[in-house]
């Protein structure tokens, strides 16, 4: 396959052993096929189109995958493409990417590409965020630094990286006016930077790290460069993280809490909390949480990775779920379907995403060996 060269996906169907429902595969098993990462805009608005990475080529590239027809198109051909940081301008039909230290566009259907801006020598590029309208542009890079516990495996080297304390810059570009602003910046390890889609002055990040280490959450003002820690945690026996902006702005996150530093008794939540800090609403699970969640367009609902329904299901990890939060403070999950992923790599994680529509599920697996993309249909009911 060459660049611009379009494929046919003939899909495969089937339904699931467990809850009867019908799965989609979307991809074909022709190299490693992911969705970017989860907490960026990855589909158009109409819910058709969506940007997908593949190393099919030898080499990861960005492709649009028009789900109607089942129309693979490449749209790149570089050499270093960083293959979960990109993101889709889905209105204006622009993709955004890293290749190398370069951030690129790429058009969708003229597959004109530009470069836009370059990092300096010695960082690495983070994941990056688009406002809705797809004016500003936002990411961290960070200091590359040498890692000695570095074994292959992710999240090897976790504590390291943490305890090197990388310099890191938070950025915003205006793509309408061609002006880049450095946020802020910190000898501390940034990632997940998320711009607010209803106020793009609101820029969210964390202090990556075991979640138990570091304060995670923190909010930064562009305007102003003020910045405070969203929802402040007590270390070691508080942990929070994998969070993202609803569509009215509200940030969402991933938490638990245990009695002590050494105990192992922790409770799971999810919690809601606006950026200023107030409004915050936890709601519990029963037992154990997924990996990663992603609730619907009007935050009625969450899809998650693993689904531990029970205290004795034991095989939650293989299964996507569907989250509805309740008054009380406790979650309902029901099961959707087996993902049946072997989670050993970033690139096998599931990361389960709404549709813009909320009609379906899209997640990875590499349950065939390959990581390949799959949708399943997304209501409660």
């Amino acid at each position: 396959m060459v660049l611009g060269e379009t494929i046919r996906i003939k899909y495969a169907t089937y339904k699931d052993g467990v809850t009867n429902v019908e799965v989609t595969k979307l991809t074909d098993d022709v190299g490693n096929t992911i969705h970017p990462y989860f907490t960026q805009n990855l589909m158009t608005p109409d819910s058709e189109v969506i940007l997908l990475t593949s190393d099919r080529t030898g080499w990861w590239q960005l492709y649009r995958l028009n789900i109607p027809d089942g129309e693979l198109v490449q749209l790149t051909e570089d050499g270093n493409v960083f293959p979960h940081c990109p993101c889709l301008d889905g209105r204006h039909g622009i993709a955004y990417y890293w290749d190398g230290r370069f951030l690129k566009s790429v058009d969708l259907e003229s597959l004109e590409n530009r470069i836009i801006y370059s990092i300096p020598y010695g960082f690495k590029p983070g994941i990056l965020s688009i406002t809705p309208d797809g004016r500003y542009l936002a990411f961290a890079y960070t200091e590359d630094v040498h890692l000695s516990t570095l074994r292959g495996r992710a999240y090897s080297a976790f504590v390291e990286h943490m305890y090197l304390r990388p310099r890191s810059v938070i950025m915003r570009i205006d793509l309408r006016k061609g002006e880049v602003q450095p946020v802020w910046g910190e000898t501390e390890w940034i990632t997940h930077v998320n711009v607010s889609p209803a106020d793009p002055d609101i820029i969210l990040f964390c202090h990556e790290g075991p979640w138990h280490l570091v304060q995670r959450m923190w909010i930064a003002k562009a305007d102003t460069h003020e910045v405070w820690p969203l929802m402040p945690q007590k270390r070691y026996v508080e942990r929070v993280g994998h969070e993202f902006f609803t569509n009215d702005g509200a940030v969402v996150a991933q938490f638990s809490r245990r009695s002590t530093p050494s105990s192992n008794d922790w409770a799971y939540y999810d919690l809601f909390v606006k950026p200023d800090g107030s409004e915050l609403r936890t709601y519990r699970y029963p037992d154990k949480p997924p990996a990663h969640i992603k609730v619907n367009s009007d935050a009625s609902l969450a899809v998650g990775d693993r689904g531990y329904v029970t205290s004795n299901f034991k095989e939650g990890g293989s299964f996507i779920s569907l989250i509805k939060y309740n008054k009380d403070g406790t979650v309902d999950l029901r099961l959707l379907c087996r993902h049946d992923t072997s989670w050993l790599t970033q690139h096998s994680h599931p990361h389960p995403i709404f549709t813009p529509d909320d009609e379906h599920i899209i997640f990875t697996s590499d349950r065939e060996g390959r990581c390949n993309v799959y949708m399943a249909p997304g209501k409660w009911d």
